[in-house]
């Protein structure tokens, strides 16, 4: 990992502490309810804040799909559209974007269901305990 992969956990940890939020995560969806695309191909990204006992949804984001299959690079859009996120779900994710993403910081799960019973079962289980 590079260190400014390092400076932006730190700042991230920062920013959630002060914030009260424990982790910020973006799920894949093109409806928001169901995890349901591919990372290099995502298009739309539900953004939420996780605490101790619950969760809020922040926002969708939106970013431009530039992979239309076998991809190895060009994933700097997706980095910068999430980069306040510590974990992101999606369907399917490649080796290249994953260890991408991991260098910078950012702990990657595929997944597919409702972004509902993902998010409670996060909660539930504490199964994005800090690292």
């Amino acid at each position: 990992m590079n260190k400014n992969a390092y400076s932006a956990i730190d700042l991230s940890a920062r920013r959630n502490a002060q914030m009260g939020i424990k982790m910020r995560i973006a799920f894949a969806s093109t409806d928001g309810t169901w995890v349901d695309q591919h990372f290099g191909s995502a298009r739309y990204f539900q953004v939420f804040d996780l605490n101790e006992e619950a969760c809020e949804f922040v926002e969708d984001r939106r970013t431009e799909s530039y992979c239309r299959g076998n991809c190895e690079g060009g994933f700097e859009h997706l980095l910068k559209a999430l980069n306040d996120c510590d974990a992101i779900f999606v369907v399917k994710i490649g080796q290249g974007a994953a260890a991408f993403m991991i260098s910078h910081g950012k702990r990657v799960f595929e997944a597919y269901g409702p972004v509902k019973e993902i998010l409670d079962k996060l909660l539930k289980e504490g199964l994005l305990e800090e690292r």
